[in-house]
């Protein structure tokens, strides 16, 4: 009778033990998956590009919207970076311009550099341009705050010409040109239906957004 008691013991404690190994070994495993998920998940949200410009910055955001080098965004998130793009285009080609109007007053002459860090509502981005673009636009400032009413609509030309062709680049509308934003006549000519007098130094209106130096 006892040795009968002490068998089935031994037997009950054997299946207690195997259903808490078979237990343990399955919550192992279900933490080790739950483990593997969550570093997938970190992993792409690492991969995954973030920001308003999809973390792109300086030559490589220009090469983005421009269809040089795409790397792995896909149509969607290249044509929103693209959309959104417009607005970083237009701060700098007015922070270019602006450049070359205040030089003038100061007696500078030196092309800035293509790349410029400016923010943004949400962030500050470091914007590349092309430097034959950048040249072209800072001497139409330089133009335009000398204020030679015969060479006005030539320089207006150039700047719309060197800006739609930063647009046309990048894939987007041209919109209103450049000139009608930049190279507005000083008051006392408009009323008198002419360009600004030869020799006068004209301010076009401060950008519309605030500028950082430049990390370069």
């Amino acid at each position: 009778m006892t040795t009968f008691v002490l068998l089935a013991l031994m037997t009950l404690v054997i299946l207690v033990l195997a259903a808490l190994v078979l237990y343990l070994t399955d919550r192992f495993n279900m933490l080790e998956r739950e483990t593997h998920d969550l570093l997938r998940k970190l992993q792409d949200a690492q991969a995954k590009p973030t920001g308003p410009y999809a973390g792109l910055s300086g030559k490589a955001l220009w090469d983005a919207v421009t269809g040089l080098e795409v790397g792995a965004l896909d149509e969607l998130t290249l044509d929103g970076v693209r959309k959104r793009y417009r607005l970083l285009l237009a701060d700098h080609i007015h922070w270019i311009f602006h450049e070359g109007v205040g030089d003038v007053a100061k007696g500078f002459d030196k092309v800035p550099g293509n790349s410029r860090t400016l923010r943004t509502p949400k962030a500050q981005v470091e914007s590349w341009l092309p430097p034959e673009a950048v040249a072209e636009i800072y001497r139409c400032g330089q133009g335009y705050a000398v204020g030679d009413p015969e060479a006005l609509p030539t320089l207006r030309e150039r700047l719309d010409q060197a800006c739609a062709q930063l647009h046309s680049q990048c894939a987007l509308e041209p919109g209103q040109p450049a000139s009608q934003l930049l190279m507005p006549p000083k008051p006392e000519a408009a009323a008198a239906g002419e360009s600004p007098s030869a020799g006068a130094l004209v301010t076009p209106a401060t950008p519309r957004t605030p500028v950082l130096p430049s990390s370069e």
